[in-house]
């Protein structure tokens, strides 16, 4: 496979893993990425949780050691 560019960011791996509520928490992107996705993705996140600083949203936007490219879906 070969690498993609997305908006000046290049992903050597060209699989992205999908945004699915309930499934893409934490410790999944980070198996995602040892197992070789080139970009993970958080759960779908509200915009009014993450403004209003809400704990449970704040835990699935955590993207710590996310060792490359990650996204929050919103």
């Amino acid at each position: 496979m070969r690498p993609i560019d997305l908006g000046g960011v290049r992903l050597e791996t060209p699989v992205i893993l999908a945004p699915m509520s309930g499934v893409t928490d934490l410790p999944f992107r980070r198996l995602a990425r040892k197992l070789g996705a080139g970009l993970v993705v958080s759960e779908m996140i509200a915009s009014w949780a993450m403004v209003r600083e809400n704990d449970t949203t704040l835990r699935m936007a955590e993207v710590a050691d996310a060792g490359g490219p990650a996204l929050l879906h919103n």
